[in-house]
């Protein structure tokens, strides 16, 4: 019979598999939204004229999103706070408080988006010269706000301060999963470095590189919570 621990390990490790599906799940939707269409993706005025079919399909991903990349991983973040605090504890309660607050912002950009942006795209459709105009202004406010602010280099920069300090101590106890972690926090920090100064390169490459690593991390660390006990009832106490 599981004791306490070990539920929260099974819960921890069911529910960071899961959010594989929703994430990749985001990627397709959004994709398909802008017809695979890389340039169109990256452009405010490009995506705000997708249409009603493009709308829906956005709206879609980003409601996934909030799922797959951010709030399916919260037990995954307390479960390694609970495991690994036990040799660092104010240092791993730091790192924690930034993987809590990028899933928190990371979530609360993706709703943002799903709630404003598909009214936008649909209202582009059907508008007259003038009122595109302003509706282009204000789609660009609002995307500009979750993607140049919350997301980058705000939720970048904590999810890399949170993967590399996390990944430094769970590297004392499974070595090849820690810099696996670390390098998914490098992935992050280049993201939010880029994005800091303006240079494009270093920022996608931050951003293929954290969506590289993502899935894999994901993927290892919930068939590792699913494999063996990692921490005990006291631990958790």
């Amino acid at each position: 019979m599981m004791n306490d621990a070990q539920r929260f390990q099974r819960l921890a490790g069911v529910t960071t598999l899961l959010s594989l599906l929703p994430a990749l799940g985001a990627d397709l939707c959004l994709g398909a939204a802008a017809n695979f269409d890389i340039a169109r993706m990256g452009s405010p005025g490009a995506l705000l004229t997708i249409g009603a079919n493009g709308a829906n399909l956005f709206r879609w991903g980003m409601v996934l999103d909030a799922f797959g990349y951010y709030l399916l991983l919260a037990p995954l973040a307390l479960f390694l706070w609970s495991w690994l605090r036990v040799t660092s504890p104010l240092f791993v309660t730091l790192y924690t408080l930034c993987g809590l607050g990028y899933i928190l912002v990371g979530a609360t950009g993706a709703i943002i988006l799903a709630a404003v942006a598909p009214p936008l795209m649909v209202q582009y459709a059907q508008a007259s010269a003038a009122q595109r105009d302003t509706l282009q202004i204000v789609f660009n406010s609002f995307l500009n706000a979750v993607y140049l602010g919350l997301w980058n280099p705000l939720e970048a920069l904590l999810g890399g301060i949170w993967w590399v300090g996390i990944g430094a101590r769970m590297r004392r106890e499974r070595r090849a999963l820690g810099i696996v972690t670390m390098l998914l926090g490098l992935g992050a920090l280049l993201d939010a470095f880029g994005q800091l100064i303006g240079v494009d390169a270093v920022f996608m490459l931050g951003v293929i590189w954290l969506v590289l690593f993502f899935f894999v991390w994901v993927a290892w660390c919930g068939i590792e919570l699913g494999r063996r006990p990692l921490v005990s009832d006291e631990v958790l106490k």
